[in-house]
């Protein structure tokens, strides 16, 4: 029988190159984990705002945990859906959805929470309440913005939903209402205290019940005893230092601890976000 010396060690040295491929990204799934947030700010930015806090979980646990920024609101959310963050901040809609459908576990949250009034001009006879909105034009952020999302709840028909005139920042958003861009603005309780603290230039039409603030959860990958080393690490004061670029972004002076019951239910308000499976 003849044999081709050449070619068995050749084919031995491609099937041990495919058993370390595999090896490498047998590995690189389970020591590689991603931090990830809304495209809010740019690359740059968000590196130099998640970038310590997923530095310092690496630290923390030995493993590796790398910030990812998203590049866009679709990659962001098709990426979340598709569970591949294993650490997220984010709003509490999306909080609750991760905790309902992905197993995550709330760590950390800015403290207080968020409150939406809507608001129109107080010379606007034309509207005195949210059912007055169907159709009209209302300036708020592009969904899925809470606040937005918050919106289009109150409206079950979807028939009947107002008019997005899309705007950035919230001073801008109540500026743009007060010039006649549109009829109504969406607004957190606190912004809305600032641009009319007397409230003598516009009214209230609708204050919504308060939900917790952003926060971080950690996924499935990390066990019980890694999401408390966790939780317990961002609370000291080493923690606080790591998320300090993040706490000022923010406005808030400290985290504190979160819980899964508080942020039940608010993942409904993604009945209005392409993609995301809610039970209504």
């Amino acid at each position: 029988m003849r044999t081709y010396p050449g070619r068995i060690a050749t084919l031995r040295f491609l099937f041990l190159g495919v058993l370390t491929i595999l090896s490498f990204n047998s590995n690189a799934a389970e020591d590689f984990y991603l931090f990830s947030a809304p495209p809010r700010e740019t690359p740059q930015d968000g590196e130099k705002t998640y970038g310590p806090i997923a530095s310092y979980l690496s630290i923390l646990l030995n493993k590796k945990i790398v910030y990812e920024h998203p590049g866009n609101w679709l990659s962001y959310s098709s990426n979340m859906r598709q569970g591949k963050y294993d650490v997220v901040f984010d709003g509490p809609h999306f909080v609750s959805w991760r905790i309902s459908r992905l197993k995550h576990v709330p760590a950390v949250k800015i403290p207080g929470g968020f409150i939406f009034r809507f608001v129109t001009d107080k010379n606007n006879t034309r509207i005195s309440s949210v059912d007055d909105l169907v159709g009209k034009r209302v300036c708020g952020h592009a969904p899925p913005n809470q606040g937005t999302l918050r919106l289009y709840d109150e409206f079950k028909n979807p028939m009947r939903l107002p008019i997005l005139v899309p705007e950035k920042g919230w001073r801008n958003i109540y500026t743009s209402m007060m010039k006649g861009k549109c009829d109504a603005a969406i607004l957190p309780d606190k912004i809305y205290k600032e641009v009319d603290p007397s409230y003598t230039q516009s009214k209230v039409l609708f204050t919504s019940n308060p939900v917790p603030g952003q926060a971080i959860t950690v996924g499935p990958r990390f066990n019980r005893l890694e999401v408390t080393k966790i939780r317990e690490a961002l609370l000291s004061q080493s923690g606080q230092q790591a998320t300090e670029i993040l706490r000022k972004r923010f406005a808030s002076p400290l985290l504190v601890s979160a819980n899964t019951e508080e942020y039940d239910g608010i993942y409904r308000l993604l009945a209005h976000t392409h993609g995301f499976d809610v039970e209504q």
